[in-house]
């Protein structure tokens, strides 16, 4: 019977979180030794064997990744590209790291990961967007601390990891000017997604600096490619040149057009952002923003493991900038 209690068993008992008990039965800091006392008290008192929480078992720390399964499906994929670069990045400071992908009914559920179970992670990175209210629910529950990479959620008061979107497009969106394009249309969500939001601000921004009126026909919104149905209406008559949300959005964009008969950049102009589009024809062509997933990942990594360590847990966001990647889907129009 004894073998069978579990630290949630403790938890119950003692109406606290399971990363609380974990950290008291093996010696780690952030627990009051008037709690660690309670807690291997009701350990003792309910028969828990307390081996596999020793202390010199667990040399390592455990990052726990959480992703929403809607981003693994797309490409091969950015996401899982993110991921292998924080597994790398956690390697060089000691780390451990294990991935769990979320389903949506899962997340609509505000079922917690299971790799959060019986104390199994110190610390979680959450790569990509999830529901507000299934993040407030790990938080409350695991009591871990939360790095969110590639998104942010202030409400919740998590520290992020962001590649400077509203910049990076702000320079996209200027790279086209410079080469003599007025007339710029963009494409990518600008509802469902908040990092294609600020990827937009920024192309409007340059273009009210150089005076240049968007017309509403050109900026198609509502390209369902974020959300996996790919569907992009284009208007009759076209611009020069397209800024796209995203070098996926970028890539169903490249096709309609030659479906249409369109030549880039002969007769239409691409640039588009991530600098990670794999397995398309564009992808070599493609100028593109780069993101520095490694250094998002390195950033990451380095915040959550300063939080785990008793530093300061208040919410930062942190922007990382990077460069243009040149190819040959622009064509220069100047005079």
């Amino acid at each position: 019977m004894a073998g069978s209690v579990k630290l949630k068993d403790i938890a119950n008992e003692l109406g606290t979180s399971i990363v609380t008990v974990s950290n008291a039965l093996s010696g780690k800091k952030g627990v009051s030794e008037a709690v660690r006392a309670q807690v291997i008290e009701k350990a003792k008192e309910l028969g828990y064997d307390n081996t596999k929480q020793d202390k010199s078992t667990k040399e390592k720390v455990t990052i726990g990744v959480i992703v929403s399964e809607q981003y693994i499906g797309i490409g091969t994929s950015f996401y899982w590209t993110m991921y292998q670069q924080t597994v790398w990045a956690a390697s060089t400071h000691k780390a451990l790291t294990t991935l769990e992908i979320i389903s949506i009914d899962k997340e609509k559920e505000l079922e917690l990961p299971r790799l959060s179970e019986e104390g199994g992670i110190d610390g979680l990175i959450v790569i990509g967007k999830m529901e507000k209210k299934y993040l407030e629910n790990i938080i409350k529950v695991l009591q871990i601390p939360v790095v969110l990479l590639d998104f942010r959620c202030e409400e919740i008061g998590c520290s992020s990891i962001m590649s400077n979107n509203y910049m990076g497009m702000y320079k996209m969106t200027r790279y086209l000017l410079k080469l003599g394009h007025r007339d710029i249309g963009y494409v990518g969500e600008l509802e469902t997604n908040e990092n294609l939001c600020d990827r937009y601000f920024g192309y409007r921004k340059v273009m009210e600096e150089w005076g240049i009126s968007v017309k509403p026909e050109w900026v198609i919104g509502n390209a369902k490619v974020v959300s996996g149905k790919a569907a992009i209406s284009l208007p009759k008559a076209l611009p020069t040149a397209f800024v796209c949300g995203s070098d996926f959005i970028a890539g169903f964009l490249y096709d309609k057009l030659s479906q249409m008969g369109y030549r880039v950049p002969e007769d239409i102009s691409l640039v588009g952002y991530d600098n990670y589009l794999y397995g398309h024809s564009l992808a070599k062509k493609l100028t593109t923003y780069n993101v520095d997933m490694k250094e998002m990942a390195h950033a990451a990594v380095k915040m959550l493991l300063k939080k785990m360590a008793g530093g300061p847990d208040y919410n930062h966001i942190k922007y990382l900038d990077s460069y243009i990647v040149e190819r040959s889907s622009v064509k220069s129009i100047q005079e």
